[in-house]
């Protein structure tokens, strides 16, 4: 799982960028499991179809088509690798990136993204509500709204990203 612009590994990584496919059920899944993990370098998630990552990362070929990992050098890593360091970036899986990078290891994980990768589509559908209506969103039916996220999507209390675009919650000023 080779990195691509001069990195082999994120060791020396700051802080990491990971872009992900927003209209996909199985990243947006990942997404939200990732932003309730511990991490020890900051770990900015930015939907690959968004303005902003396209001003950011517009060369990068993959963009949208793969799981890509940037640091604050400029390093990119695409797929397999891009898992892995995003797996890294947690306290609780950066030993498991290790080891699953070793050279016994790195074709198993390899296959498995791709594998995971290839099928992401059908899982997508087999994991959308088919009324296209949000699950998290059936379950706060008698949740009262509290807020919205810097595209104006509704949370609820306690709720600190969006769900569907991943944005921060945006701190409403009342209005007397």
């Amino acid at each position: 799982m080779a990195a691509v612009a001069n990195a082999e590994s994120p060791a020396a990584s700051q802080q990491l960028t990971i872009l992900y496919d927003e209209r996909c059920e199985v990243c947006r899944r990942a997404r939200d499991w990732l932003l309730t993990q511990p991490c020890l370098v900051p770990v900015e998630l930015l939907p690959a179809g968004s303005d902003e990552a396209h001003r950011r990362y517009g060369g990068l070929p993959w963009l949208g088509e793969e799981l890509v990992a940037v640091d604050e050098y400029g390093n990119a890593w695409i797929g397999p690798a891009a898992f892995l360091a995003s797996m890294w970036a947690t306290a609780r899986y950066r030993p498991w990136a290790f080891r699953l990078s070793r050279p016994g290891l790195s074709q198993h994980a390899e296959r498995f993204f791709n594998w995971i990768s290839k099928k992401r589509t059908t899982w997508s559908t087999m994991l959308s509500p088919q009324d296209n209506e949000c699950t998290w969103c059936k379950g706060t039916r008698a949740k009262v709204f509290t807020g919205v996220c810097a595209n104006n999507h509704l949370m609820v209390e306690g709720q600190r990203y969006c769900r569907e675009c991943g944005s921060p919650r945006v701190v409403l000023q009342h209005q007397l």
